[in-house]
């Protein structure tokens, strides 16, 4: 039975977009929104520095947000938490259009990230009930293969948005996605048997996250998730003040990096694929450490000595080639003795990625010297940490 289910996923195109799209809510909110900062500061009345507050806010709600659908699907399966989320997405993409102060666009961020979160938690949950292993890390690379065009997609979309229509209209376009993707989920299978069901309540929720936080593989996965995201989200959410700002490129020319940090992702994505079964799940992961911390080292070089701007962006090309195979060996590592509390381990591993996420962008928000120099101090630690914690690791996971 286990083989005939690893021989049809890759079949059900259906199944692998929807899931691939649940995972994209993170960057399209992120990476859709960026090239509008300038005339979101404008119209709000605000510095651009100050709406990386939205991305704090974003990145909790998406955190917690995980902690919260991770045991209710595992008690009542994943399909009906996962219509609710989209449904709560989409009403708070609506509002987020309508905000007109900077405090109520942090807020609405916040519901919609809430919203989110049940996608990217659902979606990991949904193949831990399918595979195990090499192939559940495959099958998340897959899923990687389709969040990898969102860097390029988001960023492209909206800046066609603004040429047209106003920042507002960014987030409407948003929940257009959101509308798409429920679609998708309206039209899956329920992937957690009644009988395989949780029956825990909430005190005995929070006693598995506690089972869960004390595995060795689950600390070793979410130290290095959450130390991916000061290198990934470390330049996302700065790119936009470093490249449009310090270095004065256009929104157009400013789409276009993206188009090409989602082409280094994509081959990275490939070359984890083809590779896997050669080296395993934790020797690829070594070796996307390496190559990340090295990047980071040249990117710091770079931004001390502002370097052109294309001596800035090979390095982090390198860096972000990196990260989708780092998220789903990681993501393997961390779920695979959780079987049986896939909804809840997978939250757990979201919990702490979103937080890297929202501390560096925090920090990087807080801290006044020159921006380029902070978007490298905070790529290398993220890189540093990473590489030393996949020496750590103790197991092997066939």
């Amino acid at each position: 039975m286990e083989k005939s289910k690893r021989r049809l996923i890759p079949q059900h195109i259906q199944l692998l977009l929807t899931l691939g799209s649940m995972t994209m809510f993170m960057a399209m909110c992120t990476d859709m929104y960026l090239p509008g900062f300038p005339l979101v500061a404008k119209a709000l009345h605000v510095q651009m520095v100050d709406l990386q507050l939205t991305f704090t806010s974003f990145t909790l709600g998406v955190g917690f947000g995980q902690l919260i659908y991770g045991p209710i699907s595992d008690r009542f399966g994943r399909k009906n938490p996962a219509i609710f989320g989209m449904v709560l997405f989409i009403a708070s993409s609506v509002l987020c259009a309508s905000a007109t102060t900077l405090g109520q666009l942090v807020f609405y961020r916040l519901l919609q990230a809430l919203g989110g979160a049940a996608g990217m938690v659902i979606s990991r949950a949904i193949v831990r009930d399918m595979l195990s292993g090499v192939e559940m890390a495959k099958m998340m690379s897959a899923m990687s293969m389709i969040f990898v065009f969102s860097p390029a997609v988001a960023p492209s979309i909206g800046t066609v948005i603004l040429h047209f229509a106003t920042w507002p209209w960014i987030f409407l376009g948003l929940g257009l996605f959101g509308v798409l993707v429920l679609i998708g989920i309206l039209g899956l299978e329920e992937s957690l048997p009644i009988e395989k069901r949780s029956s825990d309540g909430i005190k005995q929720s929070f006693k598995n996250y506690i089972i869960i936080s004390k595995s060795h593989e689950y600390r070793s996965a979410g130290l290095i998730m959450a130390a991916g995201t000061f290198v990934t989200f470390g330049f996302v959410s700065s790119s936009a003040a470093v490249v449009m700002g310090s270095y004065g490129i256009s929104r157009a020319k400013y789409g276009y990096i993206f188009v090409l940090l989602a082409l280094s992702l994509v081959a990275s994505n490939r070359f984890n694929q083809t590779f896997l079964h050669k080296f395993g799940v934790i020797g690829m992961l070594r070796k996307f450490t390496l190559v990340q911390t090295v990047s980071a080292v040249f990117i710091l070089i770079a931004s001390i000595k502002h370097a052109p701007l294309w001596l800035l962006l090979i390095p982090v090309l390198l860096c972000f080639a990196c990260a989708p195979g780092m998220g789903a060996n990681a993501t393997t590592l961390g779920m695979h003795p959780f079987p049986e509390m896939a909804g809840s381990a997978a939250a757990m591993l979201g919990l702490v990625q979103m937080l890297g996420a929202a501390v560096v962008s925090a920090v990087l928000a807080a801290l006044h010297f020159d921006v380029v120099s902070k978007m490298g101090c905070a790529m290398l630690l993220g890189a540093i940490i990473s590489f030393i914690q996949a020496r750590r690791i103790k197991v092997q996971i066939d």
